[in-house]
């Protein structure tokens, strides 16, 4: 799937001192993940597949802009994971869900990013049952 590609990308390369993970990488990140679980978590929500795609293929054109490549990125940027779970630790507080959230409380977080537009919102999309 494309948006592993944005966390999986990497093969080991020559050392060379880490970077921090640009923002546009680490939300992306977020975003297509945290998408992922909501339609997994929700039956009445889906992932977009076309907005997944736009969002990985922008992102990796960004890194390859940025001077990341396959070969490199592993060992360029430094783990984002801090990042990531710091903006999915913000999600889960701002619609108050926790450790094993009913099937209704995802949901409606998830409609709640979809009717506020968020960049989330347009990354899943309602789906009958």
């Amino acid at each position: 799937m494309r948006a592993a590609a944005l966390i999986l990308l990497a093969a080991p390369a020559a050392a060379q001192e880490a970077v921090p993970a640009p923002d546009y990488f680490v939300e992306a990140a977020f975003l297509s993940s945290t998408a992922q679980v909501l339609a997994l978590s929700c039956q009445t929500l889906s992932v977009d597949p076309i907005a997944i795609a736009r969002l990985t293929d922008a992102t990796l054109a960004r890194l390859t802009e940025d001077g990341f490549t396959p070969e490199n990125l592993a060992d360029r940027m430094a783990d984002p994971s801090d990042a990531i779970a710091t903006l999915q630790a913000a999600f889960v507080q701002k619609h108050a869900l926790e450790q094993g959230a009913p099937e209704a409380a995802v949901c409606a977080a998830g409609a709640a990013e979809i009717a506020e537009e968020t960049a989330l919102g347009t990354l899943i999309v309602e789906v009958a049952q």
